[in-house]
């Protein structure tokens, strides 16, 4: 993948070369691959279009996920964790062994995967609070607690100097993937 270092930065497609800006900076690249319409219809594209079935559906469930969940990830978010969260769900769609290739689904794959899912991977809850905890949640009720012993803040949260006060937030969603709905 080329990259422009140079004081002009370009956008778009000049002949077969695309110009774009991404998280990596400004890259460029070669114009290619096959055509649409083939892959499409031609029998030998059959594991393309199931890949990208099942990709497709795996990148609304991420939508589905984080539009569900959408107020506790305003400050608690990297740049990647779209791209993080739909390679999850396209592992845990790979595990669903009700459905043949192509039609898995996320609510078939073991949700367990998503177990330990880091939003932001540049402040990790496991580099700031070293309190021992446990989340449960009954599905029957809805409810979700966080069970958390007692402990010394300037011992057990890596916080920044001078900090005074310090505050966990959690939330739960139950989530609907072939509706694309949510309940926060």
């Amino acid at each position: 993948m080329a990259r422009q270092t140079g004081i002009i930065k370009l956008k778009g497609t000049i002949g077969d070369i695309s110009f774009y800006k991404s998280a990596d900076g400004h890259l460029a690249r070669y114009k290619g691959g096959v055509d649409g319409k083939r892959i499409a219809s031609d029998p030998a594209f059959q594991r393309t279009r199931e890949n990208g079935s099942e990709f497709g559906r795996a990148g609304k469930g991420g939508k589905v996920f984080r539009n569900a969940i959408r107020v506790l990830l305003q400050n608690a978010k990297d740049k990647r964790v779209v791209s993080r969260l739909t390679k999850t769900l396209v592992a845990i769609t790979k595990t669903d062994a009700v459905h043949e290739r192509g039609l898995r689904t996320i609510e078939g794959g073991d949700m367990s995967t998503l177990l330990g899912f880091e939003f932001n991977v540049n402040g990790k809850l496991g580099a700031t609070l070293y309190a021992p905890f446990a989340v449960a949640y009954d599905r029957v009720t809805g409810d979700v607690t966080l069970d958390l012993d007692p402990f010394a803040p300037t011992l057990r949260i890596a916080a920044p100097g001078g900090t005074t006060h310090y505050k966990i937030v959690m939330g739960g969603a139950e989530l609907d993937f072939p509706n694309e709905a949510s309940v926060f």
